[in-house]
């Protein structure tokens, strides 16, 4: 049976209504409530089904980032994810974290947990205000 491995990120809260900084570098972030990005639950969903119809043996989550990271994986945890692993990124190089740095991240980790599959969603783009 296959291992497979999810992809989660730790993103603002769909419900939050999204604020601008003044200064138009990115967006506010203190005092917001964040959440698994909606996205990675229905990775995490289908991973847990597929391990119900016995294709596979394993549910991996992982994720990058600052220590608060570990929220999303706590939440894929109880979605039925068998084990979590966090790559912890500190705060100043997490600002500059790139899709292809996060890519390269989960590919070492994959081989590193053997998995068969893996599961990902990545939006390649990022907004500018």
């Amino acid at each position: 049976m296959a291992r497979v491995l999810v992809g989660v990120k730790r993103v603002i809260d769909y419900a939050v209504k999204i604020r601008v900084k003044p200064d138009k570098s990115g967006v506010v972030t203190d005092g917001v409530k964040h959440g698994l990005n909606p996205f990675d639950e229905i990775a995490v969903e289908e991973a847990v089904r597929l391990k119900e119809k016995k294709i596979a043996s394993e549910v991996i989550a992982v994720s990058c980032g600052i220590p608060q990271a570990q929220e999303s994986l706590r939440t894929a945890l109880a979605m039925g994810a068998d084990r979590a692993v966090h790559v912890e990124v500190p705060q100043p190089q997490y600002d500059s974290l790139l899709p292809l740095h996060v890519s390269k991240i989960l590919a070492r980790v994959a081989v590193d947990e053997k998995a068969d599959i893996v599961i990902v969603w990545q939006a390649c783009h990022r907004r500018r205000f």
